[in-house]
């Protein structure tokens, strides 16, 4: 019953449909809260996206042991995530993007080692990035975009070798020199942002041997030096942005479709440059060539 934009609140009633496995409401105009009753169903995919949907996630959908799919995001929903979510033994998908949720993430998250899609972004949540996420090895996609976490991003990440999508933006608190994010070991990688994250140091020359790479965003941050020889190497890249960081040193010859170098320190530009490269603001005062 996707997009025929059903007004109304979420039927109680549905528990009495005892054989039921799946709940998609998805891209309806549904209000009210979601109800408790629905963690007695036997369900493996509740999706209630981009709808009106109010108050807290109850702790008894922690009760649906046989659910692998949860997607909740662009709602209205509120309120610290019950802790009873983490019991989930078979969770993959948890979509909670673009809500009004606080508090922490909860610690016991951390023994949902099931799960390959995990989001949180555009939301106001309290305290660090959790340590526990490295327990997620099974992790294709991580989404942790303006949620309100705080960094730093935990080095326990490199456990995450089955990333192909990461993306983390916004982040207040301490710095993060890069070397303490060690992702060189994420070999089928396709998308990484890190973006306004508060990283510090140089660009790691293994970003280069992440040749699947489809997006490179590193902008908004602080980094210096020079940018590697080998991310030439970075054959299937569309789009790479290092905008507004302190690097410096020559541009190099870059072949990309679209690359944004604008607002860093360079010294010295490349006459022979292909594609669609910004370097706006990009060279220091002594050389605005």
């Amino acid at each position: 019953m996707k997009t025929l934009d059903l007004p109304g609140t979420l039927p109680v009633e549905m528990a009495r449909l005892t054989y039921l496995k799946e709940i998609d409401l998805t891209r309806n105009y549904l209000n009210g809260t979601i109800p408790r009753e629905w963690g007695s169903l036997p369900l493996i995919n509740i999706s209630l996206l981009a709808n009106r949907l109010t108050g807290s996630i109850p702790k008894e959908i922690g009760n649906i042991t046989t659910l692998k799919s949860l997607d909740i995001s662009m709602n209205k929903l509120s309120g610290e995530l019950p802790r009873e979510l983490g019991n989930l033994p078979l969770i993959e998908r948890m979509i909670l993007n673009s809500n009004n949720f606080t508090g922490e993430l909860p610690d016991t998250f951390g023994n949902l080692t099931t799960l390959k899609d995990f989001r949180v972004g555009d939301s106001n949540f309290s305290g660090q990035i959790p340590d526990f996420i490295k327990n997620w090895t099974n992790l294709v996609r991580l989404l942790i975009q303006a949620s309100g976490l705080t960094g730093p991003i935990p080095s326990g990440i490199s456990l995450l070798t089955n990333l192909t999508d990461l993306r983390i933006t916004d982040l207040s608190g301490p710095e993060t020199p890069f070397e303490n994010i060690p992702l060189e070991n994420m070999k089928d990688m396709t998308r990484l942002i890190l973006r306004s994250c508060n990283i510090t140091g140089q660009l790691p020359t293994y970003l280069g041997d992440l040749t699947k790479l489809k997006i490179l965003d590193l902008s908004f941050n602080n980094l210096n030096g020079t940018i590697p020889s080998n991310f030439d190497a970075l054959a299937y890249v569309d789009n790479i942005f290092l905008t507004r960081n302190l690097l410096t040193g020559p541009v190099p010859t870059w072949t990309k479709t679209n690359v944004d170098l604008s607002y860093n320190n360079f010294t010295t530009g490349c006459p022979s440059q292909r594609g669609n490269l910004n370097l706006f603001e990009s060279f220091s005062e002594a050389n605005s060539s």
